[in-house]
């Protein structure tokens, strides 16, 4: 299995400055812990996070660590011009030494849509033409695309990232529609935490996995990761302190989802159902669906049972919790690293196919 950190660089009652930098400490210390991969996350326009450029965060990791994946979990194509999203992203891969993993999502609050003057209802058309005109750009060579919202006229993109065809592509996988869809696409996958049932997730999983053979392709070419909060340890008092941090953060989710008037139609009717489930939450169902939170026996037992259930094989644990203390999450962040990750780090994933 491989391991991963997370940060969503949320800044409600702090210090920018503090945020970004803490961040990068953060990351160079994962590094040292020989964490696979850390994920930055973009936001605008809120205290919800403040990272409006993932990819120049990135380049700040690529030169203060060694080996650690750089992801984007994810970059919002909508809000960016393709072409010079194509130039950064092989820029930034070529810094790190190939080290990119170039996460990408459609985006989902109507305050971010608003804010740079686009309507969310064409969020998926922009998505797609974006993915097209960045894997022409990274061929290398000069071509042209004409969409409903991108046109492009015998261009060349310049640097070449280092792998060619350019850094991976992992598109956000959120509602159940989406699982089966990038399946059927042969595209890989990264989520968002989630407090949904474990039940659930593994229809999800396996619709996914259905769908790439159905569609010709073999699930073990594909990394299956799963973003969740995560906190290991024996006090009960840190840990109460985990279970309300991470409900804190759940209410504010509920606050920027987008009502069923501003969601698209597709989707209204799932972002109405997460919004419901966020208002029922309470600190003992956070404890036992909101995350991964407990001592080192639990923690392995619940990322042992997402692995053999779930096929999960790349876990992604969100320790920076919004309003957690940052020396619990940091003490955390290495218990898991010295007494988690040996437990797992040779565990197989299961191939095994339910019935969706």
């Amino acid at each position: 299995m491989k391991f991963g950190i997370q940060n969503l660089f949320p800044a409600e009652g702090e210090d920018d400055h503090r945020v970004l930098l803490e961040a990068l400490e953060d990351i160079k210390l994962a590094d040292e812990l020989c964490f696979d991969s850390a994920w930055l996350t973009e936001h605008h326009f809120s205290r919800y996070g403040i990272l409006g450029n993932p990819l120049m965060v990135g380049a700040a990791v690529a030169e203060t660590t060694k080996q650690i994946e750089i992801g984007t979990a994810v970059v919002v194509l909508p809000f960016h011009n393709p072409l010079r999203l194509a130039e950064d992203a092989a820029t930034l891969d070529i810094l790190s030494g190939g080290r990119l993993e170039l996460g990408v999502g459609r985006g989902y609050q109507p305050k971010e849509f608003a804010g740079f003057g686009l309507g969310a209802e064409t969020s998926k058309q922009r998505y797609a033409e974006v993915v097209e005109i960045l894997k022409l750009a990274w061929t290398g060579r000069p071509f042209s695309f004409h969409g409903d919202y991108y046109s492009v006229d015998e261009v060349a993109v310049s640097p070449r990232p280092v792998r060619p065809g350019g850094p991976p592509i992992r598109h956000a996988v959120v509602s159940p529609a989406s699982f089966p869809e990038r399946g059927a696409a042969g595209d890989h996958i990264i989520t968002s935490p989630t407090f949904a049932p474990l039940g659930r997730m593994k229809r999800n999983f396996d619709a996914y996995r259905t769908a790439l053979i159905e569609a010709g392709h073999d699930p073990s070419d594909y990394d299956i990761p799963f973003m969740q909060q995560v906190w290991v340890g024996a006090s009960e008092i840190h840990l109460q302190k985990v279970a309300e941090s991470a409900l804190a953060y759940y209410r504010t989710v509920g606050k920027v989802v987008p009502g069923s008037d501003e969601a698209i139609a597709a989707e209204a009717e799932y972002y109405e159902k997460v919004r419901q489930n966020i208002e029922l939450l309470t600190l003992e169902q956070t404890l036992t669906h909101g995350g991964n939170f407990g001592s080192v026996d639990q923690v392995v037992d619940t990322i042992g049972r997402l692995a053999t259930e779930l096929g999960v094989s790349h876990y992604i644990g969100w320790f920076r919790i919004p309003s957690l203390e940052r020396r619990l999450a940091l003490k955390a962040m290495e218990t898991f690293a010295s007494e988690v990750i040996p437990q797992l780090r040779d565990l197989e994933p299961s191939p095994v196919v339910a019935s969706v």
